[in-house]
C-alpha cells in the first residue's frame, strides 16, 4: 500500500470517527416517549431517571398528599346545606398516595398526558351535638340528645387520574388538569387541578358526583385542598443528582 492509499485511508478513518461522535452527541438528548412514577421508582436501582439528557414528560406526582376537605350541597357551592361538621383543619382531612403514574410525551417533554392508580381517604368529625350513621352511600345525622361522644365519617376511595398538562424544559414547574375517576361507596368524578414545583405540588380536586347522600336528600360534593410530595424528584435531583 503506498503513501497516498494510506492516507486516504487515515483521512476515512478519522472522518468516520468525528461522525460516530457527532451522532453520539446528538443521541444523548434522547427523547422518551413514557415514563413511569410511583412506588415502582423507590425500587430502582439506578438514582439517574432524573438525567437531565433526556427529553420526556415526567412531571412531579404526589407520591402522598394531606391536606383539607370540605364539604357542600353541590358542585358550585350550596350556602343552604347543613353538614355539622365541627371546624378546624384537623377536622376536615383528605390524605393518600400514588401507587403508580404513567406519563406520554406529546411536544418535546413540554406537553404531555398522564394516567395512573391513586388511593386516598376523607375524615370529617361530626358535631358534639349530632351522631353520624353511615350506611353505603347514605348517610343520617341526628341530634345526639345529650350524647357527648365524638362520631366520625371516613371514606377510602380508589381513583384513576387523567390529566394533561404542561412543564418546563428543566421539570421544575408543571401545571396539570384533567378528571379522576373514582370509586369509593359507588363510582363518581372529580376535577383534579395539580402545579407542580420541584418535589412539592399543590392539588385542588372538587367532586362532579356526591361522596354520600343525607337522610333528607341533600347531597355532600367534597372539596379539597392539599400539599403532595415526590419523594422520589427529590432524591434524583437534590439528593444524588446526575451531571
Amino acid at each position: 500500500m503506498n503513501k497516498k492509499s494510506i492516507l486516504v485511508a487515515l483521512l476515512a478513518f478519522f472522518a468516520v470517527s468525528g461522525m460516530a461522535q457527532t451522532e453520539e452527541s446528538d443521541s444523548s438528548q434522547v427523547e422518551w416517549k413514557w415514563a413511569i412514577g410511583g412506588v415502582p421508582t423507590l425500587l430502582s436501582p439506578e438514582p439517574d431517571y432524573y438525567d437531565k439528557n433526556c427529553i420526556r414528560y415526567n412531571p412531579p406526582i404526589s407520591l402522598f398528599w394531606f391536606g383539607s376537605s370540605w364539604l357542600n350541597g353541590g358542585m358550585m357551592g350550596d350556602r343552604h346545606a347543613q353538614f355539622h361538621l365541627r371546624s378546624g383543619v384537623y377536622n376536615k382531612i383528605d390524605v393518600g398516595f400514588t401507587i403508580l403514574q404513567f406519563s406520554r410525551n406529546l411536544y418535546r417533554g413540554i406537553l404531555g398526558v398522564s394516567f395512573g392508580l391513586q388511593f386516598g381517604a376523607t375524615m370529617y368529625n361530626i358535631s358534639r351535638e349530632y351522631d353520624a350513621v353511615k350506611n353505603g352511600y347514605r348517610v343520617n345525622i341526628t341530634s345526639s340528645e345529650g350524647n357527648q361522644t365524638e362520631d366520625s365519617l371516613s371514606f377510602a376511595t380508589m381513583r384513576i387520574p387523567l390529566l394533561i398538562g404542561a412543564q418546563t424544559n428543566n421539570r421544575l414547574f408543571s401545571l396539570q388538569t384533567g378528571l379522576g375517576l373514582c370509586y369509593t361507596s359507588r363510582f363518581g368524578a372529580q376535577w383534579l387541578v395539580t402545579a407542580g414545583l420541584g418535589p412539592v405540588t399543590i392539588n385542588y380536586s372538587q367532586n362532579l358526583t356526591p361522596l354520600f347522600k343525607l337522610g333528607d336528600g341533600t347531597k355532600a360534593y367534597p372539596s379539597s385542598l392539599t400539599v403532595g410530595f415526590d419523594l422520589w424528584y427529590y432524591f434524583c435531583r437534590f439528593t444524588h443528582p446526575k451531571d
